[in-house]
């Protein structure tokens, strides 16, 4: 293949600047030696060079000093010549290298060691003059990939919002859910469906503070040891109406706000108030959904002066039967976890005397609450959203109380949020608890879990609000992909064509084109252990998530995990030993009577 006119420019101005250091280094040793100098730079040097006359280009100079010079001055050309150019092709854009294109260093700095403990000092009060420890700088969110290898691991601040976008086996729970809690320097609060977060983390939580296990379908298989009134918050009509929001929230997905939700809605805000009022309790509201034509919640109403709530109640029951039949039942079905023992002792007083859980109290604590639901029908999650709800408007008012922030902060880690924990006004909790010292922390395994429980625009609110964005594997909906790909960008390409004429000559040619960083297709094939970071105010990263177990604390949790897990088993086999037992004896023959004939 013939050289191209480029490559021979190349090489003519490399033997040039070869010859220029060769007559370099016989000037320098000449300077420090003292001897006199040889042939000007020239047609006279050059040619006793290439001849081998070195008497003549160096005359009474010391050859082998002069051949040190020369290589010590190439070697000084040489370093910051390759320093750049692997500089160059460290940060070229590739079509099939998007580490370059993305967030370095500099870029995250805010979310740097240094940079995060310096918003952490700035955040929290309580560490001035103290040593921090890591769990003190933030939230871990994974080590920064760049192009060189991996960079530092990066940590959300205490006033920012983290929501992630994971599918099912991302490391959602091992880790974002675990790491966060078990570094979390407050009180935390995590729902989820499954004992998986709980077995990790509860024995490690003790040691912090007491840990309070809210699992009325015994998930856990643990036990009852505590009980909550969820009607103790309530004091008004919009408080009653809040409550109400939670048992209707999840009946929304499916149906929207037609006639008989909004209805019912109402109804449950009007019962919910009166037995709140009155000391009924949730034994009370459930005793009276039962019953369309009881009208004792309606004179409570009147009696305690809320009379607008009481005619709107009695004119529910006093319409067309089949409305109020209609609105009744809807009802039932939004509150049809009060129908279940189980879940009911969990929120009612009994003669067993076991402490009942204080939501004020818990976010100025080191405290740590696992709220566990299971998901369909009969399901606690509206439980598990109402007292949600009430530790975090009561994290706000201590909030407000101590200045305007909680520090330590408080941890609400939203596991299965959409499922179990579907906060009407989540979106909006957003904009303004990183101001409060609560980070919120919501996990979905799709953005379309999102959409279906807070609509478009809502969750276009939550996606806007929250200032750590993280989408790891499984986004396999085009049009999700597609969006994140927009938001990463485009970067200029380099395209190398080669061409070949009749004679055989060949020459090159190179192109930029600008190209998405990484396309839909690359977005849906995020390796699994990585996700796109997307910080306000910063270019897209790529981490590398930090699982639990390849963590500080991996022996001790894993000796947790395997000591609660085996503890569900055991608890498991009783109950099923119980239940054979239970089997056998219906078909037992009944014990003789002795005294019989």
């Amino acid at each position: 293949m013939p050289l191209t006119p480029f490559v021979l420019l190349g090489a003519c101005w490399t033997g040039i600047v070869l010859v220029w250091l060769a007559w370099a280094a016989g000037r320098l040793t000449a300077w420090v030696s003292g001897r006199p100098a040889g042939p000007a730079f020239g047609q006279g040097f050059i040619v006793a060079v290439l001849h081998s006359q070195w008497e003549t280009a160096y005359p009474g100079i010391n050859r082998a000093v002069v051949a040190g010079v020369f290589a010590a001055l190439v070697a000084v050309l040489l370093v910051p010549l390759t320093g750049g150019w692997v500089w160059w092709q460290a940060r070229r854009g590739r079509a099939d290298d998007p580490l370059p294109s993305l967030a370095h260093t500099r870029e995250v700095a805010g979310l740097a060691p240094a940079g995060a403990a310096a918003r952490a000092k700035d955040l929290r009060p309580g560490l001035a003059g103290k040593p921090l420890q890591p769990a003190d700088i933030g939230l871990p969110l994974g080590v920064l990939q760049l192009p060189g290898g991996d960079g530092p691991l990066l940590r959300a601040s205490w006033e920012d919002g983290i929501l992630a976008v994971m599918g099912p086996r991302a490391m959602k729970t091992t880790a974002i859910a675990v790491p966060q809690i078990v570094d979390a320097p407050g009180a935390v609060l995590a729902t989820s469906n499954r004992a998986d977060v709980w077995a990790t983390t509860h024995r490690r939580r003790a040691q912090a503070g007491r840990v309070w296990l809210f699992d009325p379908q015994a998930i856990t298989r643990t036990g009852q040891s505590w009980w909550w009134d969820p009607l103790a918050a309530v004091a008004t009509v919009e408080d009653a109406a809040r409550m109400a929001s939670h048992f209707v929230q999840p009946m929304r997905r499916d149906r929207g706000e037609d006639f008989w939700l909004l209805a019912a809605e109402d109804l449950l805000a009007s019962l919910f108030l009166a037995a709140a009022t009155s000391g009924a309790g949730m034994n009370g509201v459930q005793t009276w959904l039962a019953d369309a034509t009881d009208d004792e919640p309606v004179g409570r109403l009147f009696d305690l002066g809320y009379p607008q709530t009481a005619r709107a109640l009695r004119g529910r029951q006093n319409g067309a039967a089949e409305t109020r039949d209609g609105i009744y039942e809807t009802a039932r079905t939004a509150a049809r976890c009060l129908q279940d023992p189980r879940v009911m002792a969990w929120v009612t007083a009994s003669d067993e005397p076991l402490p009942r859980f204080d939501p004020d109290a818990f976010p100025v604590s080191t405290d740590t609450i696992y709220l566990l639901s299971k998901d369909g029908a009969g399901s606690s999650g509206p439980l598990v959203a109402a007292l949600t709800d009430q530790i975090m408007r009561y994290a706000v008012r201590r909030a407000e109380a101590l200045g305007g922030r909680l520090d330590p902060p408080m941890l609400c880690m939203l596991d299965e949020a959409a499922n179990i924990c579907p906060l009407a006004d989540l979106p909006q909790l957003y904009s303004h608890f990183g101001g409060r010292g609560i980070n919120l922390v919501t996990i979905l395994q799709t953005y379309q879990q999102g959409t279906t429980v807070w609509g478009e625009r809502g969750m276009g609110i939550l996606w806007g609000a929250a200032t750590i964005k993280l989408v790891g594997a499984g986004a396999d909906d085009p049009r999700f992909a597609s969006d994140i790909s927009t938001l990463i960008g485009e970067h200029d390409v380099a395209t190398l064509s080669l061409t070949r004429d009749a004679t055989g000559y060949v020459s090159r040619q190179v192109s930029v084109r600008r190209q998405r960083i990484l396309g839909p297709e690359d977005i849906r094939a995020i390796a699994r252990g990585t996700a796109i970071l997307f910080a306000t105010g910063s270019r897209a990263a790529l981490v590398a998530l930090q699982p639990w177990f390849r963590g500080a604390h991996a022996v001790t949790l894993t000796e947790d995990t395997a000591a609660a897990v085996a503890a569900i088993s055991d608890a498991a086999d009783r109950e099923r030993l119980q239940a054979v037992i239970a089997e056998a004896d219906r078909y037992l023959p009944a014990p003789r009577d002795p005294g019989g004939p």
